[in-house]
């Protein structure tokens, strides 16, 4: 799987919610739609595009806004201005007139103003098609996104979160069998660089699920749910694994930035991931053995504040020296304290009694 085609920068997914399903804006939108009409949408302070040359002419509106007011000024065919808030139908029948030499790959004169609109003024500009149906979003620099259907948008998503539930539930296994293996003191680069490509596909499925719920508005509920679900816990989990094992010396936030820059050939090839982790003259992965520092498991001890985690970490900096620490070693790390010692090594025992067991759901 290739880096999600739905991860959408900040500037977009903010638009997105403007024309979410259940909004007035989105209301408006399918109105013109459904007439097989076009229309061309500013969202912006119409003094700022005063100011910037952008616009000419026009009607002034000043009214609430309201989706049939909309509808029905869409029928001529200039742009409307509305404010960013989208409360207030400022103009009507307004000549964009965006600088010329901003570069556009769009055909038709209705989008490549909406596209140059948004280049030179950093605004929100939606384009519907008269002929093909089809919203366009223009955010600054970003688009055109093309809104989905919603019927389309909720399938996709749906099928995203089977994938997802394929992806945690394997996750869950590779954790399974990688705790086993740090209790045995046997893991290997190999498993570890496989869990990484797991979790950073899940993450990848998850953002593609997220731009899915925000495109989705009011109909996207029980998808986020189901996200939240699917998900739960998954990136600390993922923060964890990183920091239990990335090498001396490397940033395991560094190293997750340049993760997400793989493509899926690079996900499937460990060699490129021990790179990214510090391990890239070690071998071969499968006869390169790890010793985890322990976060992964302090993770999973309830109420572990994350300040106590670190402490213990600098403190006895493995899991075996933590495994093997006395109540009263513990104790005397900074922050920790009789009962929690008690709680943390009780934590740490019954982990593992469950994990070896293999009784952990």
């Amino acid at each position: 799987m290739s880096p999600s085609k739905r991860q959408l920068p900040a500037e977009l997914a903010g638009a997105l919610k403007l024309v979410a399903p259940g909004t007035d804006l989105r209301e408006a939108l399918e109105n013109v739609m459904r007439a097989h009409n076009g229309a061309l949408i500013v969202v912006a302070n119409p003094e700022r595009l005063e100011r910037l040359g952008v616009i000419s002419g026009g009607m002034k509106i000043g009214l609430e806004f309201a989706p049939m007011r909309l509808y029905e000024l869409a029928k001529m065919d200039g742009a409307i201005l509305v404010s960013p808030d989208v409360s207030v139908i400022h103009y009507a029948n307004v000549q964009l007139s965006p600088d010329p030499s901003l570069e556009s790959d769009e055909t038709g004169m209705r989008h490549i103003a909406a596209h140059r609109t948004a280049q030179q003024t950093g605004s929100l500009v939606v384009a519907v098609s008269e002929r093909r149906r089809v919203v366009s979003l223009y955010q600054g620099i970003y688009g055109p996104h093309v809104l989905e259907d919603i019927g389309v948008a909720l399938s996709k998503a749906n099928s995203a979160i089977a994938t997802l539930e394929k992806f945690t539930r394997r996750l869950r296994e590779e954790a399974r069998g990688l705790t086993v293996h740090e209790y045995d003191g046997a893991v290997t680069l190999r498993e570890v660089v496989g869990a990484v490509g797991t979790f950073e596909y899940s993450v990848r499925i998850a953002e593609e699920i997220e731009a899915y719920v925000r495109e989705l508005g009011s109909e996207g509920r029980l998808v986020e749910m189901q996200l939240e679900q699917a998900f739960h816990g998954v990136p600390e989990q993922y923060e964890a694994l990183l920091r239990d094992y990335v090498a001396e010396g490397v940033d395991y936030r560094r190293a997750r930035e340049e993760l997400r820059t793989f493509s899926s050939e690079q996900l499937s090839d460990p060699i490129r991931i021990a790179e990214v982790l510090g391990y890239g003259s070690v071998g071969q992965v499968e006869d390169f053995f790890m010793k985890p520092r322990g976060y992964r498991q302090l993770e999973r001890v309830p109420r572990l504040p994350r300040r106590v985690a670190e402490s213990l970490i600098r403190e006895f900096g493995s899991l075996a020296s933590l495994l093997d620490a006395t109540e009263e070693e513990l104790d005397e790390v900074e922050g920790v304290g009789q009962a929690r010692a008690r709680a943390i090594q009780r934590g740490l025992e019954r982990q593992r009694s469950l994990e070896t067991s293999g009784e952990v759901p």
